[in-house]
Parts: structure tokens; sequence; C-alpha cells
């Protein structure tokens, strides 16, 4: 079969990419920001790394669902 849009363009591939890594980011900081009002210590370290974990997962889990039907190409 053939592979999925994302895999065959680069330039789409990298889009993908960075918007992933955007949103690691984005989610990150916002997570941080929570935990550092609730008066956690070190709650900007923890958050960005959890929120950019979660975002990284969830992203995960639906790529690989979104492409588990295709069987890749040799």
């Amino acid at each position: 079969m053939e592979q999925n849009v994302v895999e065959r363009n680069f330039v789409l591939r990298f889009a993908l990419g960075m918007a992933v890594f955007l949103t690691m980011a984005y989610v990150g900081k916002l997570f941080g920001r929570a935990l550092l009002a609730y008066g956690v210590p070190y709650g900007d370290w923890i958050g960005v790394g959890v929120g950019a974990v979660a975002v990284f997962v969830v992203f995960s889990i639906g790529y690989t669902r979104l492409t588990a039907d295709r069987e890749p190409t040799p």
C-alpha cells in the first residue's frame, strides 16, 4: 500500500512536527504557570515537562491510530 501523505511530503512532515513542538511548548507553559499559581515548588519546570509529555503522548496515540490501517511500503 501507499504511504500516507505526511510521510511522503517533507514540507508537511516538517510543518506537523513544528506544530506538535509548539503545542508541547505552549501547553507546558500553561501547565507550569498553573502549578506555580498553586505554589508548587519548581512548578514551572515540572509543568513544562508534564505538559509536553502529555501533548506528545496524545499526538502519538492519535497518529498511530490514524495510520494503523495502512501497511508500510518497502
